[in-house]
């Protein structure tokens, strides 16, 4: 039950992260239309531009994949509570899903890394304003769970 507990807490907290970490699941007009707001925002040259699409396209894919594993792992942890299985196969089931949300974090990490290491000064001076409007809401950009959310 703890480790269900934790894996929980894991989701709500991956939500949190701001949103610039997390590659666009919409993969259309939105996620184009947030990079856009950022191209603008920041007065992105089309270089950058054109990077960021890639490094954001890259975690959208790789999200996408892991979201369909994360969906399995839901399912057969409610199946397995539905089932009154044991603690044992609970824990282990809780735990795979929490490392899928892992993977899931690092790969949103890793796309705004590679995102910010493109700024200039300037730049990142802008960007990291935008995370702090409103708390963890975020940019504002190209962003699966929460990039521009509320926005």
């Amino acid at each position: 039950m703890n480790k269900f507990i934790l894996t929980t807490m894991l989701a709500a907290m991956t939500a949190a992260i701001p949103a610039v970490a997390q590659p666009s699941g919409d993969r259309g007009t939105q996620g184009s239309s947030r990079l856009d707001y950022l191209a603008g925002y920041l007065n992105l040259t089309d270089t950058q531009k054109s990077q960021a699409q890639t490094i954001f396209t890259a975690a959208s894919t790789a999200t996408a994949t892991a979201q369909g594993q994360l969906d399995s792992a839901r399912t057969a942890l409610r199946d397995a509570w539905k089932a009154n299985r044991a603690d044992t196969e609970l824990d282990r089931l809780g735990a795979a899903l929490g490392v899928i949300e892992g993977q899931i974090a690092a790969i949103n990490a890793k796309a705004q890394a590679k995102f910010y290491a493109l700024l200039t000064a300037e730049q990142k001076t802008k960007y990291d304003q935008i995370g702090n409007r409103g708390g963890a809401g975020g940019a504002g950009g190209p962003g699966r769970r929460g990039f521009g959310r509320g926005q």
